[in-house]
């Protein structure tokens, strides 16, 4: 199944466009937010582990506190980690995109708080993901994000997006009434739960892969 949507949907008074765009081959995605704490650098990682069993992959580290650099470090993960030079970003994408196999695939982490980066991210990227934890704060903070990829999307043209809830409680009522409204959004099924697996997992390699499995499917248009 094609991961191809159109979207159109009102959130904080500004209007997203979203037109996904399917593809084969080498594939650059981009995870990112401006609001931190939400789970970019995990996600990237356990996306990044997924990924490996069908082919070469690569997580280039543009955050600021270089997470996944230091995750690799203390530990053996089943990919390359490359750190990010702010000023050639879309050239380190696209070089590392080349360098892969036939099947390569290259991850963007980025920094919370640099629309800069984001922007860059984005515009390199074949798919973007937007980790959302389901709160009030960082719901109400996602229209930052979305304005950039718009502009990103005006630039550029289709930008295929995906927003993905991570520390999922479905037995919360913030968790619920989020679900409610980024429901008009082009939102994975797939949810990441709140587990200490994941709290837990730095430094190792991650085994667990069930919830973020389903999502990269989503992603890729499996």
């Amino acid at each position: 199944q094609e991961h191809s949507f159109t979207v159109f949907a009102e959130f904080a008074g500004c209007v997203v466009v979203n037109l996904g765009r399917g593809g084969d081959g080498a594939l650059i995605v981009a995870v990112v937010n401006l609001k931190g704490g939400v789970g970019k650098s995990t996600s990237a990682v356990y996306f990044a582990t997924v990924a490996s069993g069908g082919g070469e992959v690569v997580v280039l580290d543009a955050d600021t506190e270089r997470s996944v650099l230091e995750w690799a470090s203390a530990g053996e993960l089943p990919f390359e980690v490359v750190a990010a030079e702010r000023d050639r970003l879309a050239r380190q994408a696209r070089e590392l995109e080349d360098k892969r196999g036939d099947r390569r695939v290259v991850i963007v982490d980025t920094p919370p708080n640099d629309r800069e980066v984001l922007r860059t991210a984005a515009s390199v990227a074949d798919r973007v993901v937007v980790p959302v934890a389901p709160t009030g704060v960082d719901v109400n903070r996602l229209r930052a994000t979305l304005e950039v990829l718009l502009d990103v999307e005006a630039t550029r043209g289709e930008l295929d997006t995906s927003i993905l809830l991570t520390r999922w409680d479905g037995r919360k009522r913030l968790a619920r009434e989020a679900e409610e409204l980024l429901g008009r959004f082009p939102l994975l099924d797939a949810r990441i739960r709140a587990l200490t697996r994941y709290e837990d997992g730095f430094g190792g390699r991650p085994w667990y892969l069930e919830e973020y499995g389903k999502a990269w499917e989503e992603v890729v248009g499996g």
